[in-house]
């Protein structure tokens, strides 16, 4: 995860790598939804008009493969709908960042339509067997061909005003706001590929960026596959997320800031050589500033398993299990983390804490880990690093949360994360609330002896 003044950079430079209006050609086949409009002109306020890529003005469906080139924008109270089974392919852009192809969905407008437009919102709604596909156009796809998915909402975030910007895009482009079930659309038995476009060291487009996205919005059975930067980046927000698969990020599978209060289960990272951490997570730098509606970033995560890549794999990188900082708050629950190049987890910076102490005041009350397995990895983190002692803080302080053995995986090495009978992993579970979207179970990690990325082809590995 980045530092504050990096985002700022990141906002700042976002539009540079979606600038140039690049549209779908004449046999690109979208059929568009009757809008109601009968004819009539369609309003466009004109802080959208300028706007340097597609604009998606009226509802659309796309039914059939398509290839587009890019920056797609999905304007307020408007809907694309991609159906089951669809293809969305996006033109290479050359290494120029004015191409880099992507699809963004606005935030809710109260000021420049003639009534109140909610969040523009995209509808990826497949099936295990039928799941839509947003890849490269490429022959031979690497990461960083296209740029990603973003969504943009209103809910809040933790930032001081309540509001960010995505600068020198015109205020038309803002996140956040008080509308925590906000709806910016459905992302289920979908798979994205070949993400990530770095316009400059520390300015990275991920493969799906949540931007105070509500709760409104479905997020579940997504993988992202090969991306140069985060698997799920989310700044903000209310949003669930369930049934996530990262494979082949290149910097942190699961990063999140600026007050995300959502909820997680089934998750599951693997990474490759070079990669960095698991988990990334901040809560709030400066309590004192955190008072944009959400508070410090506190979600409620069971059922999780993440898998590095293995010793010496990421020598330039930290390759920590979970990395977690900044007065973070929440509850991480029924983990299993093995295999990583650096430590099991690692908490850095609390509001008390002195430039360069790296004790962490504020977790032991607010900040919960339960049911751990650890395994194979390198080391407990002793934060001398920080400048503080040798005394491995981490271990001490949530020595009753962790197990360390083995969990008894059925076969790794073709990325089957499913549990052997037998395994130490299948019972001590901590068990998760009763409220409609946690699934009750009691085994520790993303998986039972069950593998459900098996079921049809919405996940793909190397291997297939």
């Amino acid at each position: 995860m980045i530092n504050t003044a990096t985002k700022k950079l990141i906002l700042f430079l976002l539009p540079l790598a979606l600038m140039m209006s690049a549209c779908s050609g004449d046999d690109n086949p979208v059929d568009p939804i009757d809008n109601g409009n009968d004819g009539d002109e369609i309003e466009i306020p004109e802080v959208y008009e300028n706007l340097p890529g597609t604009l998606i003005a009226e509802d659309e469906t796309w039914s059939n493969d398509t290839t587009i080139a890019g920056p797609h924008y999905v304007l307020p109270g408007v809907t694309l709908t991609v159906e089951p089974g669809v293809t969305v392919s996006f033109e290479y852009h050359n290494n120029n960042s004015d191409e880099v192809g992507t699809i963004i969905t606005l935030d809710q407008d109260d000021e420049n339509y003639s009534e109140t437009r909610p969040s523009g919102r995209l509808v990826a709604d497949g099936s295990a067997d039928n799941p839509i596909v947003f890849t490269s156009a490429r022959d031979n796809p690497q990461r960083n061909d296209w740029g990603g998915i973003i969504m943009v909402g209103h809910a809040p975030n933790s930032n001081p005003s309540g509001v960010g910007e995505v600068e020198g895009l015109d205020d038309a482009i803002q996140y956040g706001g008080d509308k925590d079930d906000d709806d910016s659309g459905v992302l289920r038995y979908v798979r994205i590929e070949y993400t990530g476009y770095s316009i400059a060291e520390g300015s990275e487009l991920q493969a799906l960026t949540l931007y105070s996205v509500g709760s409104g919005t479905t997020i579940e059975n997504v993988q992202t596959y090969e991306v140069s930067d985060d698997g799920i980046e989310l700044f903000g927000g209310t949003v669930d997320v369930k049934f996530y698969v990262v494979y082949g990020a290149d910097d942190d599978s699961f990063d999140y800031d600026q007050g995300w209060t959502g909820r997680g289960q089934f998750w599951l990272a693997v990474q490759k050589p070079g990669a960095d951490n698991g988990f990334e997570n901040d809560g709030c730098d400066d309590l004192s500033d955190c008072d944009g509606g959400n508070g410090p970033t506190s979600p409620n995560i069971y059922n999780v398993t993440a898998y590095g890549a293995g010793e010496g794999s990421s020598p330039e990188k930290n390759n920590f299990g979970l990395r977690l900082r900044e007065n973070l708050q929440g509850s991480y629950n029924n983990f299993i983390v093995s295999n990583f190049d650096g430590a099991n987890f690692v908490l850095e910076g609390g509001d008390e804490g002195e430039e360069g102490d790296p004790t962490y005041t504020n977790y032991p009350d607010e900040l919960s880990l339960n049911g751990f397995v650890i395994w194979q990895n390198a080391a407990f983190q002793d934060n001398s690093s920080a400048g503080g002692e040798a005394d491995q803080p981490d271990a001490t302080y949530f020595a009753d949360s962790y197990e360390e053995v083995d969990p008894m995986f059925n076969d790794p090495a073709n990325y089957d994360f499913s549990l052997q009978a037998g395994s130490p992993a299948l019972t001590g579970g901590v068990t998760p609330p009763d409220d409609g979207f946690f699934e009750q179970v009691e085994y520790r990690g993303a998986f039972g002896t069950d593998d459900w990325t098996r079921e049809g082809s919405w996940v793909r590995w190397p291997s297939n």
